[in-house]
């Protein structure tokens, strides 16, 4: 009998999110390899669209939710709804946790008041607790998540590493360019808990003022970083909005080195940032804080540098990077599309999730009956 999966999304099915791409990824995966999959936007059902009632109203639909053997819930804001409905249904509850939810919230706060407030929302906490007592199955895309699950109870059964995987087809390996014209590039978000403040930092702090960076990803949202680079850094700095990624690999042609400068802070530990396998995927060498597994492969793979999460020391690696000669860069990028190969190509990241759902359903299946 082919096993049922419903997938529960906090957001609606228009969203473009990094949450909802790996939701959808995931999904995809699993009904490439026989799963059906049916989907559950609870920002399009009144009133599942408020998050901090939705559980109260969620018994409404117990019938379809019953109908499942796995229900995928798309991180704590989907998970902690079933929280009253879980007693009644039957099959096998899981939680992608997308990144630790609680220090997201107190590093949130400590930004907002200038470190005055460092504990995370109540709500926000509430959410998680109700979450965590939903779900039978935690998939992560961290392994120190993962053991900082088993530590807090959750059981070593009960846990596993799922990473975000990357289309090797799109973010297809680019020869490295004899002289760059931007020997440093980074492709992101610019809040602070992307280390947006080192890098505005240490680009004033390099030695070199002649190499060019360029910066993507700039939205509404990042206007004010947008202006302040610019006015700082003027021509040093091309600044580009957001853009489709068939275009975003079109303009990395021109970049020697990419980088992931992430904050220490607890969240970042939990995470595994999508960018650091698309930018390997290129065959770039990838310049990242010492603040996640990233280093890790980094120094595994000899694919790229890595520093301490200051504008000091980041501006010396991205001196190092603008400095080192092109064939240690052209090698380092080759061993960064052979890590990505060989650990997130999303066919490879299919196959063990789709292992890992059937045997979950297989154990699960046994205990009930």
């Amino acid at each position: 009998m082919q096993s049922r999966i419903l997938i529960l999304s906090a957001q609606s099915a228009k969203s473009t999110s990094a949450y909802t791409f790996r939701v959808m990824n995931l999904a995809r995966l699993l009904e490439e390899r026989g799963f059906h999959c049916d989907y559950f936007f609870m920002e399009d059902h009144w009133p599942l669209d408020t998050e901090t009632t939705r559980s109260f109203f969620m018994p409404l639909w117990l019938k379809k939710l019953r109908e499942y053997d796995l229900i995928y819930c798309g991180a704590a804001e989907a998970a902690q709804a079933l929280f009253f409905t879980r007693v009644l249904m039957p099959g096998l509850i899981m939680m992608d946790m997308h990144g630790d939810v609680v220090s997201q919230s107190a590093q949130t706060k400590a930004l907002m008041t200038g470190g005055r407030k460092t504990s995370p929302s109540f709500r926000v906490w509430l959410l998680y607790k109700m979450s965590m007592a939903t779900c039978h199955h935690f998939i992560t895309q961290s392994v120190y998540q993962m053991e900082d699950l088993i530590k807090e109870g959750a059981g070593k059964n009960n846990v596993s590493v799922v990473r975000n995987g990357v289309d090797l087809n799109l973010f297809r390996f680019l020869e490295m360019p004899e002289s760059p014209e931007f020997p440093i590039g980074y492709i992101g978000t610019f809040h602070t808990w992307q280390g947006t403040e080192y890098l505005f930092e240490a680009i004033g702090r390099m030695k070199n003022k002649h190499a060019r960076i360029l910066l993507v990803g700039f939205g509404e949202y990042e206007a004010d970083w947008k202006e302040a680079f610019r006015n700082t850094y003027g021509d040093r700095v091309e600044l580009l909005d957001k853009m489709d990624r068939a275009l975003m690999v079109e303009k990395m042609k021109s970049v020697g080195v990419l980088m992931s400068p992430r904050p220490p802070h607890i969240a970042s530990r939990a995470a595994f940032p999508t960018k650091f396998a698309e930018y390997a995927s290129l065959g770039r060498p990838v310049l990242v804080t010492d603040v996640d597994e990233t280093a890790e492969y980094v120094r595994r793979y000899d694919c790229g540098f890595v520093c301490e999460a200051s504008s000091e020391d980041l501006a010396r690696a991205m001196d190092e990077a603008v400095q080192t000669p092109h064939e240690t860069l052209a090698q380092m990028g080759l061993n960064a599309r052979n890590m990505a190969e060989k650990n997130f190509a999303w066919e490879k990241i299919g196959d063990d999730y789709a292992g890992l759902v059937t045997n979950l359903l297989s154990t699960w299946r046994k205990r009930r009956y």
